[in-house]
């Protein structure tokens, strides 16, 4: 792994760059890694190590787009009402949460190498090397559900979307339930199928475009509407007393980390990582500002969330909300490879010792398990789709925004290559990530 010793910008320092500076100092302090190593020697693995290694790397076009479609979902739909509730200072944010997710995803990704010559094979690990045992079984459960109820979530939304569609037709009769089972089977196909990241890129691809077609129909259909409004509705340039929560919501649009360390491991350049994510990242802000800055100008204090409540009804409103089901069918299975990747590491399923077939089915019938009590829960708890958030606000806040900080510094800070900037930045990010714990937990439980 090539090494650049020169001191970088704190925003664009990438995880090569900073761990050899953060190396450098730990060697002329009497080898501090060299005694971590000991303490964590049983959960690392050699750079050069093979074990459970990728059959189809991806190239960095493929972790784009894996990265885009993960992150860009249906949080795309609130962005105008977030800034109706903090204003066109609400444009800052965007850029702001895309700046502190771009860094915690390149400093999580950093932590896995913190000894040199070795990485850790996933998030929990990392935990487990800041924090022990008792930190990583905590974090691997706040990480799993939330992503499983992401899923789950997406699976109800898909099924409800769809029930819609097909409003007046002779499929109308079968029902919201109906269609969630039909959405979490099309997942569960997949999911089968797929063996790691790689298997799932065409997915990614078409979640993307999905993606970018509902914010070019919405941009469309906002501008468009203009010309048929008598008086422009007010704006606002900030709102102290909402802007908390207006940070709150645009945060977790960007929540997506959860994820990274996969899509690192899966990589066939595992240093483009960093160029990788922040160019993704940039794109994501674009596509934010662009359906939020048109949303809130054209619709004002009035905007109504989702912003396709406020569009004007037609063809083109019924397409948009078909792409957006289409992207949560798409993305469901790539978020679905943290949970099912890093499990079955754990339950030895890719072992040597067995035979590729034996591990085929272990595998499948270990999804099928999971896919099934998911689905279930989906269909048959009426409070799902509205207890799932109140923990999610915790997972995701904790996981996506805290954790990833307090490891960082936990692992890194004995090293003395910390910057006061640096420090004031992380702390800055813990605080956002508690602000956003606050009101989404609040927020959810105001929903039940």
């Amino acid at each position: 792994m090539n090494i650049d010793t020169q001191q970088q910008p704190l925003l664009s320092s990438t995880p090569d760059s900073r761990t050899a500076e953060r190396t450098a100092a730990a060697d002329s302090s009497g080898g501090a890694s060299g005694s971590q190593g000991q303490d964590h020697g049983s959960i690392v693995q050699s750079s050069e190590d093979t074990d459970g290694a990728v059959r189809h790397p991806s190239s960095a076009t493929e972790t784009f787009f894996h990265i885009v479609c993960i992150t860009a979902g249906t949080g795309i739909l609130q962005l105008p009402y977030a800034l109706k509730e903090g204003g066109w200072v609400g444009a800052l944010y965007i850029l702001l949460a895309a700046a502190i997710s771009a860094y915690s995803g390149n400093i999580l990704i950093e932590c896995l190498y913190y000894m040199p010559g070795m990485r850790l094979k996933s998030y929990s690990e990392v935990v487990e090397a800041a924090f022990g045992i008792h930190g990583r079984r905590i974090v691997r459960l706040l990480k799993d559900f939330n992503l499983l109820g992401v899923v789950g979530i997406y699976m109800v939304l898909a099924g409800i979307n769809i029930d819609s569609l097909v409003a007046g037709t002779a499929l109308d009769r079968l029902g919201v339930q109906f269609w969630i089972g039909v959405s979490a089977i099309l997942v569960w196909i997949v999911i089968v199928l797929a063996h790691e990241v790689h298997d799932v890129f065409v997915f990614s691809i078409f979640g993307t475009l999905t993606t970018v077609a509902t914010v070019a129909i919405i941009v469309w259909l906002g501008i468009s509407d203009m010309d048929y409004q008598d008086a422009r509705p007010p704006t606002k340039l900030v709102n102290l007393k909402l802007a908390p929560i207006s940070l709150a919501s645009i945060c977790f649009s960007f929540g997506g980390n959860l994820n990274w360390p996969d899509l690192e491991a899966s990589m066939r350049a595992p240093k483009q990582w960093s160029k990788t994510l922040n160019l993704a990242t940039a794109f994501i802000a674009f596509i934010y500002l662009s359906i939020a800055i048109v949303g809130y100008g054209v619709y004002g204090d009035l905007v109504k969330s989702p912003i396709l409540l406020s569009l004007p009804p037609g063809i083109p409103v019924v397409v948009a909300n078909a792409m957006l089901t289409a992207h949560v069918l798409l993305a469901s299975p790539i978020l679905l490879t943290a949970v099912f990747i890093e499990a079955e590491h754990d339950l030895d399923f890719n072992s040597a010792a067995l035979e590729p077939r034996t591990q085929w089915m272990y595998r499948v019938a270990f999804r099928s398990a999971l896919m099934l009590a998911l689905s279930l829960f989906a269909i048959f708890v009426s409070d799902f789709s509205k207890v799932v958030p109140i923990l999610g606000a915790v997972a995701a806040s904790m996981v996506v925004f805290v954790i990833p900080v307090a490891c960082y510094v936990r692992l890194f800070k004995s090293r003395g290559a910390f910057s006061a900037a640096e420090y004031g930045w992380c702390a800055f990010i813990i605080l956002v990530g508690l602000m956003c714990l606050a009101i989404g937990t609040s927020q959810a439980l105001a929903n039940l």
